[in-house]
């Protein structure tokens, strides 16, 4: 129920993550939470929320809201994801992490993600 929340909180602040991914609105075509359904020539697959510019690039968002850090199971989950994901050859995916209570060195240091999003930074009073 919290994580429900937590996505819900994230989504209605999107333009802090616009900032964040350096994205203007007005390069945006779409952008919402992302529901791929099975059929017979492909899987299904949820996407937190996607963002998709006129530029042909999709920005796969993985929220996350752990009370642990992220390990790099993370990577696996959201590879297996952007590999389900039926989209236009041209499209180019670029994977986000959005997350609270920080992430593995190992993540970081695996340099998968195009960001890694603490959304701490953007809810914690600037002195």
């Amino acid at each position: 129920m919290v994580a429900l929340q937590f996505e819900n909180l994230i989504l209605k602040n999107r333009s802090l993550l616009h900032q964040a991914l350096n994205i203007k609105p007005e390069e945006i075509i779409s952008e919402n939470p992302y529901f791929q359904r099975a059929t017979l020539q492909r899987k299904g697959c949820q996407i937190d929320y996607m963002i998709q510019t006129k530029f042909d690039t999709l920005y796969v968002c993985e929220i996350k809201f752990t009370k642990q850090e992220i390990g790099t199971h993370i990577i696996e989950e959201v590879k297996t994801k952007i590999s389900t994901l039926h989209r236009h050859r041209r499209f180019s995916c670029r994977p986000v992490l959005i997350h609270v209570n920080g992430v593995t060195d190992d993540v970081i240091e695996s340099d998968y993600f195009a960001a890694i999003i603490n959304i701490a930074d953007f809810l914690s009073p600037k002195n």
